[in-house]
């Protein structure tokens, strides 16, 4: 939109919220799971919650991980209970994605996937190029072969 100036901000998640309650800025985006988790009482300030679906995440977005040493068996068995293996589909295919376009935290790269009642997989994703965007959107029956399908539609012509 070109009425809207994007601005860079710096400090942590207070220091960005006190910005805004100072009116050095009209809104900001934050993740919720920071607010959740930092207590911050934002009673006073008019909260939009984004839709994944309308407002495309970095990859692996709100997605817990656990790592442990390979040889350590007894641990292993006690994450494998907390593993939710649709949640590990429709995360390695917005990673794929990621790792191909080799990016990371300077990338401006959305991509969300999921899995709906009929078992279907839905992947979007939206990558920022010279001053414009290229969006993909693809669904089918299984997650393999997914994160191909959407990157060759995201960097096609």
């Amino acid at each position: 939109r070109k009425d809207v100036l994007l601005e860079d901000i710096r400090g942590n998640v207070p220091t960005r919220i006190n910005k805004l309650r100072e009116g050095h800025l009209d809104g900001i985006l934050l993740a919720s799971a920071g607010l959740n988790r930092l207590e911050i009482d934002t009673s006073d300030l008019f909260k939009l919650r984004l839709h994944p679906k309308e407002f495309v995440p970095a990859p692996g977005q709100g997605v817990m991980a656990s790592q442990c040493r390979e040889t350590d068996l007894d641990t292993r068995k006690i994450l494998s209970q907390l593993h939710q293996t649709e949640v590990g589909q429709c995360t390695n295919v917005e990673r794929s994605i990621l790792q191909t376009l080799d990016g990371g935290c300077q990338l401006p790269l959305g991509v969300y996937c999921y899995k709906d009642d009929q078992n279907n997989f839905h992947a979007q994703a939206f990558l920022a190029q010279n001053n414009s965007y290229k969006r993909a959107k693809i669904s089918q029956s299984t997650h393999s072969g997914l994160s191909e399908a959407v990157l060759k539609e995201l960097l096609s012509d």
